[in-house]
């Protein structure tokens, strides 16, 4: 019986999702939990597997197509099947019960993943890894279990199927285009630029970067202005001493393998902060202000579609170590694309740190429905009279920004105070 292909609701706020290419043609082969389709949501780009192994039998839409969520955008069966000729559109979809959605969705169920040599990993995963000569212990995980997808493994063979697409067209050898992307992956910008120069000898091809704004993008921009023009921000810059913490890090990861960085200290810090002060964890309701009690941090990261914030959940709970494993791994994640819907969800304050940029203060704006997010700044050299003696401090900036609606003036300055005397004593951070 023939299997419907979704598009996935990746969210309570995703209405549509973009396809950015289809993976398979009508007629091939698939196998269940193989990369169908990207799509692009409006905070991630994903890949959609198969829900069944047989052959695509139908795409009603095609590249490009913007799509409202739980749309039937094809089907996978045995070859021959009768399909509908038409998809089941967005309106009727939007008549169905809840609790039949719920239903619906669940039907594209994931491949159950099994453990070999202490590798989780789905069928097609290791099938396609050993097809291609893989190693799944040097493959980033992305299921929601900490199992490897087909997608992951894809992934690793092809870092741009697109890129490589475009480059079997027009015979052009992969192996000699510079990438421009994350980890030198190579961009269908790249390939288009190799082509321009190609056919244009001895004259070097300039390529306009005028691209579409990405779904991502458009989400952001948009919620950055609204979260500027609703929110009556104030910004307090706090000066903190680093010079014993950064001492006491050195000392720390003398002989660490996975090094702890600046960030990881100070998300323990905000978080041993939150735990026995939560006035700052709020948030605005309709007519009331909600007091949250989870402190889940969210960690800005930078990608080349846009801002993201994985989140580190329980952070008050976790330690030090804990806390710089998830960063690491939330921020592996997500400019792999690998983030799933619960990672970058429910944050109840934020940071956004750019101090590795030479920034010296700065003015971030509140990550809604946050009502707190702490700018992180450059750690600068600066002299100071210790003890009468003039000494050589590393001292660095903290930029809180509040909604003054939500939280007082006096209340983020006590906040930032308590954050400023743990990290100026380190020590204190982890009894």
């Amino acid at each position: 019986m023939a299997v419907e292909v979704f598009m996935p609701k990746a969210g309570m706020d995703m209405q549509e999702g973009t396809i950015i290419q289809w993976l398979k043609n009508v007629g091939e082969n698939v196998e269940e939990g193989e990369g169908l389709l990207e799509i692009e949501t409006d905070k991630v780009t994903m890949e959609v597997e198969a829900p069944a192994t047989g052959v695509l039998l139908c795409r009603y839409f095609e590249d490009g197509a913007v799509v409202p969520v739980v749309t039937t955008i094809g089907y996978v069966g045995e070859p021959g099947e009768a399909v509908p000729d038409k998809p089941q559109l967005a309106g009727i979809v939007a008549k169905t019960a809840p609790s039949e959605m719920v239903e619906t969705v669940e039907k594209q169920k994931p491949v159950l993943a099994d453990e070999t040599n202490g590798v989780k990993a789905t069928p097609y995963a290791k099938k396609m890894a050993v097809a291609n000569a893989i190693d799944l212990n040097e493959v980033p995980p992305t299921g929601p279990a900490g199992e490897i997808k087909g997608r992951d493994v894809e992934r690793e063979i092809a870092k741009s199927p697109l890129a490589r697409r475009i480059a079997e067209d027009k015979g052009i050898d992969l192996s000699a285009v510079t990438g421009s992307g994350h980890q030198n992956k190579v961009m269908k910008s790249d390939v288009l630029a190799k082509i321009a120069e190609q056919e244009t000898p001895g004259v070097t091809a300039v390529v306009l970067n005028t691209t579409p704004l990405s779904g991502m993008q458009k989400v952001v921009g948009e919620r950055m202005v609204k979260a500027h023009t609703e929110i009556p921000c104030v910004t307090q810059n706090t000066k903190v001493d680093m010079t014993k913490l950064l001492a006491f890090r050195k000392q720390i990861n003398e002989n660490r393998e996975n090094k702890l960085t600046i960030n990881d200290f100070i998300v323990k810090a905000v978080a041993k902060v939150l735990l026995h002060d939560k006035k700052v964890l709020v948030s605005l309701g309709d007519k009331e202000i909600i007091h949250h009690q989870d402190v889940n941090i969210g960690i800005a990261v930078a990608l080349e579609e846009g801002l993201i914030v994985p989140v580190v959940k329980n952070a008050d709970k976790k330690s030090l170590e804990e806390i710089s494993e998830t960063v690491k791994s939330l921020s592996a994640k997500a400019k792999s694309g690998g983030l799933m819907v619960d990672d970058y969800q429910g944050s109840t304050i934020s940071i956004s740190n750019l101090g590795m940029f030479g920034v010296h203060s700065f003015t971030p704006i509140v990550n809604q429905p946050n009502a707190v997010i702490i700018g992180i700044c450059a750690i600068e050299e600066e002299l100071a009279l210790v003890d009468n003696q003039v000494e050589n401090r590393k001292k660095m900036m903290i930029s809180l920004t509040y909604d003054h609606r939500l939280v007082n003036g006096d209340v983020a300055a006590k906040f930032s105070l308590k954050v400023r005397d743990l990290l100026e004593n380190p020590m204190e951070i982890l009894l």
